[in-house]
């Protein structure tokens, strides 16, 4: 049977992380952040990837390495850049200039984790109070650990207030699974 996305997500928190106001979802293709206490509601990103998974690879691709070297090289960084995340043709000029400058690679990778970070944060949450523990869950926020860091640290927060969902890229199929009726 049919499970609604966010009351799917909602389920396998409650059960794998009882409490938990906020969810970060990174997806290939979109982002959302759900607030699951009082009014329960999602922001998610509209027409435009920018922030996402894809936006990642391609970022990686520019980079000419593969996101997982993208993120380990990212958690040696010194210094960040501003790159703009929204959109990826304006992202790939900020990059190009900071390759041109002959930047640490780790700096401008850690500069990319950075952005999305903000550009998920300042978009999504819109001024709402992000209240920890926050549970992370989809693909790109399972597998690159410098992205994690970059949203403690755009957050604020301790790393233990960021908790990875038990198999986070499956958050979703999980709750729904949890959400079916087997009577």
């Amino acid at each position: 049977p049919f499970v609604q996305e966010f009351y799917a997500t909602r389920a396998s928190a409650n059960k794998f992380l009882p409490g938990t106001d906020v969810i970060i979802e990174l997806g290939g293709e979109d982002a959302k952040i759900l607030f699951l206490q009082g009014s329960c509601e999602v922001r998610m990103n509209g027409s435009c990837a920018g922030g996402t998974g894809a936006f990642i690879d391609q970022m990686a691709t520019l980079l000419n390495i593969e996101p997982k070297q993208m993120s380990d090289v990212a958690l040696n960084y010194k210094q960040l850049y501003p790159i703009a995340s929204r959109c990826g043709v304006f992202a790939k000029t900020d990059i190009q200039n900071l390759l041109s400058r002959r930047l640490p690679l780790s700096d401008i990778a850690a500069s990319i984790f950075n952005a999305v970070a903000m550009q998920t944060i300042t978009t999504l949450a819109r001024g709402a109070d992000i209240i920890t523990p926050v549970m992370c869950t989809g693909g790109p926020l399972t597998f690159l650990p410098a992205l994690r860091e970059a949203f403690v640290r755009v957050l604020g927060i301790k790393h233990s207030d960021l908790v990875l969902h038990p198999n986070a890229e499956i958050t979703t199929a999980r709750g729904a699974a949890l959400s079916v009726d087997t009577s």
